[in-house]
C-alpha cells in the first residue's frame, strides 16, 4: 500500500496514484487508478490509453471526484458481499 500523505507539500485532489494492484492505493481510494499489469510488452498501450481520462483533470478542481464517479471505488465498503456490489455496479 502506498500513502499519499507523504506528498505533505501537495493537496491530494491533485495527486492521482496509476497502479496494476488497487490495493496499492487503499489508503487514499479515491486517488487511485487501475491500470493492467506491464510485463516487457513491447505493444503495451495503457498509459497511452490513460492520456484522454488524465487530460480531464485539467478542468476539475479536485480529481477525486471524477475517480469516484468514473472507478466507484467507494462502493467496495458499503456492501457484505460481491454479489451485492456487482449489481448496485450494474445498475
Amino acid at each position: 500500500m502506498k500513502d499519499l500523505r507523504i506528498l505533505a507539500n501537495r493537496d491530494l485532489n491533485d495527486v492521482v496514484l496509476v497502479d496494476n494492484a488497487a490495493y496499492s492505493f487503499g489508503f487514499q481510494i479515491e486517488n487511485g487508478i487501475p491500470i493492467i499489469p506491464f510485463y516487457n510488452n513491447k505493444e503495451d498501450q495503457e498509459l497511452l490509453s490513460l492520456i484522454p481520462y488524465l487530460k480531464q483533470f485539467a478542468y476539475t478542481k479536485d480529481m477525486r471526484e471524477m475517480n469516484k464517479q468514473t472507478f466507484k471505488f467507494h462502493l467496495y465498503t458499503q456492501f457484505g458481499n460481491s454479489d451485492k456490489l456487482l449489481e448496485k455496479l450494474l445498475n
